[in-house]
């Protein structure tokens, strides 16, 4: 599997899918890894939702309720451990484009926010989103 890294984004996908084919997907609801309510919350799932679905549809994907191609889910937000509670470490947005038939990930995309501050990560969400998917469908190497 290709991996392609830049700056604090990490894309991985199976080098043995064919993208071209993948015409069709359908959003699966979103979710926290975070406690936070900056990030944990209907209003910014809704807001990541829209951005992934508008970058899928300007590259020409179509959405389909009835048997898509793929299935797109996503989470944000990253907590740790800290004693018997948890801590905000830093926003992680995670992408994962889902082939219908086997259920498996054939890519995923990670971008990464180094600041502590959720309310500033929720801010930039819509722009991971779009820095994300510029890496998808991946490139073929000739």
């Amino acid at each position: 599997m290709p991996v392609l890294s830049a700056g604090q984004r990490h894309v991985v996908f199976d080098d043995k899918v064919d993208f071209t084919s993948v015409t069709t997907f359908a959003m699966r609801p979103g979710r926290a890894t975070t406690t936070r309510p900056e990030l944990n919350n209907r209003l910014i799932f809704s807001k990541v939702d829209g951005a992934i679905r508008s970058e899928l549809l300007a590259k020409g994907l179509k959405e389909s309720a009835d048997a898509p191609d793929v299935f797109v889910a996503f989470r944000v937000g990253e907590d740790r451990p800290n004693g018997p509670s948890v801590i905000f470490n830093r926003g992680t947005l995670v992408i994962e484009v889902i082939a219908r038939d086997g259920n498996r990930t054939i890519w995923q995309g990670i971008q990464t926010d180094d600041t502590t501050n959720p309310g500033k990560v929720a801010e930039r969400l819509p722009g991971s989103v779009k820095k994300l998917l510029s890496e998808y469908p991946p490139k073929r190497k000739k």
